[in-house]
């Protein structure tokens, strides 16, 4: 399912509902009420103050704490599930709460009058889960979950991204160049093979992704092929020689190279990391 929301209080909460909750695939919105609550992220237990929104971006680790009382919700969703628009996939994408790079996680306080909405945010929720064959509960629950994020880009204070909501102009250029990257980037990394395929020229693609993300095209390219190069060597058995060829690197020592002035390790300190 691309969505989802759990009512967690410690051990009580089935583990494989959180691991359905916390798949690398989602991105995780906490919605703490009053008394606040305790929980694991990325291993770590970690205090939430009460009327809180806590945003974890894609990829961080979430585990509710066997010694906590106090509930709490956690709602998740896809991208595909939110980006209904283009409009809303650039939204998503750039929104710097949902960034790995920026946050681990993000805190931010609510008024306490947002008691009743949570409220009804879990019990909606809830309800369009066990309907969501329908279309008006499926509806209802984007609304919802898109409701949540906005409130968040509110507190905050994401101007650039919550501005991105209304802007049309060109955003629909960038969102195919940013699929574009996706489906080329292991063969191509060259910022002209982009602006080759929209028709444009690569000092006008520039100026639209500077425009629009806040970033240079060949920074997109770059982030790209990190992901792929980390979930390559997180989740596959190939060797690190057979990761670089798979990247498009005839030479691992340049594979090695890129990797490690990115993210200040060898593909192989990053692998053994990860697989601790």
């Amino acid at each position: 399912m691309e969505f989802g929301v759990h009512r967690v209080i410690g051990v009580a909460q089935e583990s494989s509902e959180i691991r359905d909750a916390t798949t690398k695939e989602n991105y995780i919105v906490l919605f703490v009420s009053g008394g606040g609550c305790s929980m694991f992220i990325n291993k770590q237990t970690t205090e939430i103050a009460e009327y809180s929104l806590v945003l974890i971006p894609r990829g961080i680790t979430v585990d509710a704490n066997p010694a906590e009382e106090r509930a709490f919700l956690i709602i998740y969703f896809s991208e595909s599930f939110f980006a209904r628009t283009e409009v809303d996939t650039a939204f998503l994408r750039n929104f710097k709460s949902f960034n790995k790079n920026e946050y681990t996680y993000r805190t931010l306080s609510v008024p306490m009058e947002y008691a009743t909405y949570y409220e009804f945010v879990g019990m909606q929720l809830k309800l369009s889960k066990q309907n969501y064959n329908q279309a008006i509960y499926r509806d209802l629950a984007h609304n919802i979950v898109k409701q949540i994020v906005l409130l968040a880009a509110i507190y905050a204070e994401d101007k650039q991204s919550g501005e991105l909501l209304g802007q049309r102009t060109d955003v629909s250029l960038v969102r195919r160049f940013q699929d574009l990257v996706e489906k080329h980037v292991k063969k191509e990394k060259q910022v002209a093979f982009y602006a080759d395929q929209l028709n444009i020229g690569s000092k006008k693609l520039t100026n639209l992704t500077k425009e629009t993300l806040g970033t240079t095209p060949k920074e997109v390219i770059t982030e790209e092929l990190l992901r792929v190069s980390k979930k390559l060597l997180v989740e596959s058995s190939l060797s690190i020689k057979q990761v670089a060829w798979e990247l498009g690197y005839t030479d691992v020592n340049n594979f090695s190279t890129f990797f490690l002035k990115e993210t200040a390790l060898t593909p192989t300190e990053y692998r053994k990391r990860w697989q601790q």
